[in-house]
């Protein structure tokens, strides 16, 4: 029993120190893959707003364009403000009481 207890004795310092710095080690590298981990997830996140607003942007230039043409113009200031040519009547039918 006696070398059992000079084993510790000798090596037992020496086993708590490794067991210490492996635990260092193994945060050190653990919290730099953490955040690793999370900023890969943030980029994938900002990837995919980007190309939302990629998609948006296009939209709404085509939408520009198509409202620079004077078709365009006409079909909008007689749909939404009751716009009409010279010599046109506009009849608005009003619902029922």
């Amino acid at each position: 029993m006696s070398g059992v207890f000079d084993a510790l004795r000798r090596w037992g310092p020496s086993m708590v120190i490794a067991g210490l710095a492996l635990a260092v080690v193994v945060a050190l590298a653990v919290l730099p893959a953490r955040n690793w981990i999370s900023q890969r997830e943030a980029l994938d996140e900002t990837r995919s707003e980007y190309e939302r607003l990629v998609g948006e942007v296009a939209e709404l230039e085509a939408q520009r364009a198509l409202l620079q043409t004077d078709a365009e113009v006409v079909r909008q200031a007689r749909e939404n403000y009751d716009f009409v040519y010279p010599g046109e009547e506009s009849y608005r039918i009003l619902p029922a009481d």
